[in-house]
């Protein structure tokens, strides 16, 4: 099994030499789902999911080399995360260091991510060419979802409040849900923007929108949940068609009524009955809700207001831990000045899409809600592609907005 990530490794480089940069991120966006699924499989220290971390650098780096032709605001933006996600790395280099420099590389994956996709990506026809692509990348995690849904055989057991999470060859919940719903973003832009005229693909996106849908749904995610719900609000108050919009929103919610009856709201229920409970007074620890994050948070809180030296407060000790929320993260490694710069940074990239063209508001807020809602409960800086995407995408919309959206 090992020889399929390895072939495909092989034919990135391949196509980047052949055929240039923008070919091989094609390949790699098509991929990188099946990439995924060997994180069991190991080159030397590094799994098949981490190793995409050095190729990222290996073959885009020259783009950095442009980034100047970017404008001056989206440069910032960059800088501001970047000393964010690297500030106390620096403290941490000679006590550990491989795992500093594994995560130098994601500060530089994270920090390349601003100029990958707006370089690249310069005309409509390559536009169209991308999302078609994160479409592509997104079948094989829904079809293997789909698979074990209609089979009942469980490749990772994963399980949440009762629940069977239907999470793949993947090692938890958040593949399938990142790859399902970065194929809906991109069905709805591929709508947005290139408004397909066939009707044998405007029916296949639909088809695969519900597929992609159902699949997320599948892996029983309370940030989904969350995600798809202020998705479902914003183009309802953000959309030029509201009533087009709210119309196509009930006859979805009907459809998947109609086919799976009382199923999908008693599993919700259920997803939530820590929570439900919590407000109810059944649970009185609040640290039980959020799938137990609570203990998490409140364990680092303690560590990093009694333990920690207080130079290592302002910033950071470089060290990484699992802290499932990208704030506290950050502020255990990078400190209080490395979360000043987060901070700041969250508000320059609301500013950046207020002041976008109206028509690329939406997609832009969709990325970037969905962003604000992972930083919840997980550590968004450790998924690199995540990060080359979504910036990708923000980026691309604001800083070549007139290009792609009419005034």
């Amino acid at each position: 099994m090992i020889i399929l990530p390895l072939i495909i490794i092989l034919i990135i480089l391949l196509v980047r030499v052949q055929k240039g940069m923008f070919a091989a991120l094609l390949v790699i966006v098509v991929t990188k789902s099946i990439l995924d699924a060997f994180w069991e499989y190991r080159i030397g220290p590094l799994s098949f999911t981490s190793f995409g971390g050095l190729l990222i650098p290996a073959i885009f780096f020259p783009i950095l080399r442009r980034k100047k032709m970017f404008p001056n605001f989206w440069r910032k933006n960059s800088y501001f995360l970047l000393i964010a996600m690297a500030l106390g790395l620096v403290f941490a280099l000679p006590a550990m260091p491989f795992e500093t420099i594994e995560l130098i590389l994601l500060a530089l994956n994270v920090y390349m991510a601003f100029y990958i996709i707006p370089y690249l990506v310069n005309s409509p026809q390559r536009l169209k060419k991308i999302l078609i692509a994160i479409i592509l990348g997104g079948v094989f995690p829904a079809a293997v979802s789909m698979f074990q849904f209609q089979t009942g055989i469980i490749f990772q057991e994963r399980e949440t409040v009762g629940l069977t999470r239907y999470v793949g060859f993947y090692h938890d919940a958040f593949p399938v849900r990142f790859y399902g719903l970065f194929s809906l973003f991109s069905i709805i832009a591929y709508f947005y923007l290139i408004k397909p005229k066939r009707k044998i693909i405007k029916y296949g996106l639909i088809g695969l929108s519900f597929i992609s849908l159902f699949s997320v749904y599948l892996v029983f995610s309370k940030a989904a949940i969350a995600i798809i719900s202020f998705w479902t609000v914003l183009f309802i108050f953000l959309s030029k068609s509201k009533l087009k919009v709210l119309v196509s929103i009930v006859l979805i919610a009907s459809v998947l009524f109609i086919a799976y009856g009382d199923v999908i709201s008693s599993n919700v229920e259920q997803l939530f009955s820590k929570e439900v409970g919590f407000q109810t007074g059944d649970i009185k620890d609040a640290r039980h809700t959020l799938a137990g994050r609570g203990y998490v948070w409140d364990d680092y809180w303690q560590f990093w207001t009694t333990e920690q030296h207080v130079f290592f407060q302002w910033f950071g000790d470089g060290i990484g831990r699992p802290t499932h929320n990208e704030s506290f993260r950050i502020l255990l490694l990078s400190g209080i000045i490395g979360l000043f710069f987060f901070i700041i940074y969250l508000f320059s990239i609301f500013k950046t899409i207020l002041k976008a063209n109206k028509n690329a508001k939406v997609l832009c807020f969709m990325l970037f809600g969905m962003y604000l809602i992972d930083c919840i409960g997980l550590d968004t800086g450790y998924y690199y592609y995540y990060n080359i995407l979504l910036w990708g995408f923000i980026g691309l919309f604001t800083t070549r907005n007139d290009y792609f959206f009419k005034s």
